[in-house]
């Protein structure tokens, strides 16, 4: 069962707790991406709102728990809002494409023998015999029909994640170029959301520039 109980601001959210109404009442944001072409800024409720709708995307192809769904993405905000959305929907994750009912992915190729649905992102043409994620999302609903599982429980990994993400007191920044989206990593985001913390993504930038954006962004 999931608690709505409030948790103390100074305090992680526990496995079982609902990661979604602790994001839409976070002040802090969510996500904050800071990439060639500029800043982008997610707050919870706006992340949330992306998830809801992929949510309601995976949903329509017929796909639930206990259904499997192998996610491959380059590190984004884009990513970690849809990435949200297949957490909450419940089913578990794989890496075998023969086992996967749907496959969120920036690289259809690979996968165009599985008999998995193709969820595509981040392309700008989209073969019409596969689901074009950054088109079709937008048409659905952002009002919450699904149950939220247990997001944070469901996250933990003991893997450890890579050298392109590094802790810090008040959040958590990924050097996001040419990364692709991994369990140890996903806790490191999850993880960073029970805290009320949030995620930073980094491109190609120098330790200087880092410096000033760990600042900017307070996050100690």
């Amino acid at each position: 069962m999931i608690s709505l109980n409030p948790t103390p601001s100074n305090q992680p959210l526990e496995p079982g707790t609902n990661l979604i109404a602790h994001l839409a009442a976070s002040p802090r944001p969510a996500i904050i991406h800071y990439a060639a072409d500029g800043r982008t800024e997610l707050s919870g409720r706006v992340a949330i709102n992306w998830a809801t709708k992929m949510t309601h995307l995976i949903d329509s192809y017929g796909i639930a728990a206990p259904d499997q769904l192998l996610v491959s993405l380059p590190v984004t905000w884009r990513s970690l809002a849809l990435a949200l959305g297949v957490a909450w929907t419940g089913t578990a994750c794989t890496d075998d494409p023969a086992e996967a009912a749907g496959i969120l992915t920036d690289q259809p190729e690979h996968y165009l023998s599985a008999a998995a649905e193709l969820f595509v992102t981040h392309r700008d043409d989209v073969d019409a015999a596969l689901i074009d994620v950054d088109d079709e999302v937008l048409s659905h609903a952002d009002q919450a029909l699904l149950p939220v599982p247990d997001i944070i429980g469901n996250a933990q990994t003991t893997q450890q994640p890579s050298q392109h993400v590094e802790t810090h007191p008040s959040g958590v920044v990924i050097r996001a170029l040419e990364q692709r989206l991994d369990a140890a990593t996903w806790w490191a985001i999850v993880d960073a959301w029970r805290r009320t913390q949030p995620v930073v993504l980094v491109e190609d930038i120098n330790d200087a520039q880092l410096e000033r954006i760990i600042t900017t962004e307070r996050l100690g």
